[in-house]
């Protein structure tokens, strides 16, 4: 292939690439059942419509809500797809048209201020949402009967319509296709915000300097500091997975692992761990499975126990009911597990999302095969010459 046709294809692929930008990456199954609740939501919205504002104005009332139903259902991670920002930009701006067609004698200078003061009112309520604006703008150019419901044009309506579309949204998104909705909402200027769900990758950078560095942009950016923080960690971790190529758990687990059971005395399990020089251990029935983990921290954070090795306390502890206390007593469980094909990178997001130092790995029948532990998974991320933990 010559030069001239080389470089005409990558022009062509440019130019397919800006006319057809990529807009998701969601599967086949998930996009028809997004559309398959948008028809059922419609249906019955555009049915409320066509009782309470008439033939002549539903179709502007449905054209709305059906602008909500493309978020709602196409992307309902959006901060524009919140139930807040759905909810409160209808009825906000729905008062607002209504207020600007009642004391608005001129017709045009209402219909532009129900939409620019909806615009500036969601804003500070913080819920934008633009089908708002076409809500409100129905209140001014409306037929008569549209202006005769005067205030009821808030609960009907618009307030019908948004609990039946939510309440369809709430369906699909997290019933049918396990959705996290409602998903995050917009962080607030210079308030601190606290959540549960981390990054799986510790960043040198947090949340507040992404929405910094969005606010320093002076635009609506459809996107929260908390979604680009996750965003970059997943992508550090693929990029990760990409330069290991396929590395799995089983190619840098321990294979002799120190397991213990679970009607062993702490004395005994305190011991094993003493002398064998390792911070935790399996706890395995009699056929292999894992019931628990048992680590240090674990008889640290008993009160009764105590970490003394003189020949008195020994002769106290194997006299003393203390000493008949089996292990499944502290161990903790459930445990995190790991299969030998899992690749590391995942391991690593097990090791992050669960706050484990060990990771008992298992094979497809859940017999304890082996372990991994924090140093075993850095030394085969960053390739550190560290001799790994003797488990």
């Amino acid at each position: 292939m010559s030069t001239e046709r080389i470089e005409n294809n990558g022009a062509a692929r440019r130019w397919l690439a800006l006319l057809f930008p990529r807009q998701g990456t969601t599967g086949h199954g998930e996009r028809l059942v997004s559309g398959l609740g948008a028809v059922m939501a419609i249906a019955v919205t555009a049915w409320v419509a066509h009782i309470h504002v008439g033939p002549v104005a539903s179709p502007f009332m449905i054209a709305s809500m059906g602008a909500s139903a493309v978020l709602l259902f196409g992307v309902p991670h959006s901060p524009l797809s919140q139930p807040w920002a759905f909810v409160g930009g209808h009825l906000v701006s729905a008062a607002i048209g209504v207020v600007a067609a009642i004391y608005v004698p001129d017709f045009f200078l209402a219909a532009g201020l129900a939409v620019g003061v909806s615009i500036t009112a969601m804003y500070y309520l913080r819920c934008l949402h633009p089908p708002g604006g076409a809500t409100a703008l129905l209140a001014v150019i409306g037929d008569q009967q549209v202006h005769g419901l005067g205030f009821d044009y808030i609960a009907l309506p618009v307030l019908a319509n948004v609990a039946v579309l939510l309440t369809a949204a709430l369906l699909v998104n997290r019933v049918l296709l396990k959705r996290g909705y409602p998903h995050t909402v917009a962080i607030p200027q210079g308030e601190a915000v606290s959540r549960g769900d981390h990054p799986p990758v510790k960043l040198g950078f947090d949340e507040t300097d992404l929405t910094a560095a969005l606010q320093a942009m002076d635009g609506y950016i459809d996107v929260t500091g908390e979604d680009l923080e996750r965003i970059y960690s997943l992508a550090v971790l693929h990029s990760q997975r990409r330069r290991m190529g396929a590395v799995q758990v089983g190619d840098i687990m321990v294979r002799e692992v120190v397991a213990v059971s679970p009607d062993q005395s702490l004395e005994e399990v305190w011991q094993t761990l003493r002398q064998t020089g390792i911070r935790g251990a399996p706890v395995v029935d009699g056929d292999g499975h894992v019931e628990g983990m048992v680590t240090i921290s674990d008889f640290l954070r008993l009160k009764s126990w105590r970490l003394c090795d003189t020949v008195g306390a020994q002769l106290r502890a194997r006299f003393s009911r203390q000493g008949a206390n089996p292990v499944e007593r502290i161990m903790t469980m459930p445990v995190a597990l790991a299969g030998e094909d899992m690749h590391v990178t995942d391991a690593f997001l097990l090791f992050a999302e669960k706050g484990v130092n060990h990771l008992p790995v298992v094979d497809q029948a859940g017999r304890l095969v082996g372990i991994v532990t924090r140093m075993d998974l850095l030394a085969a991320l960053y390739g550190a010459r560290t001799a790994p933990e003797v488990a």
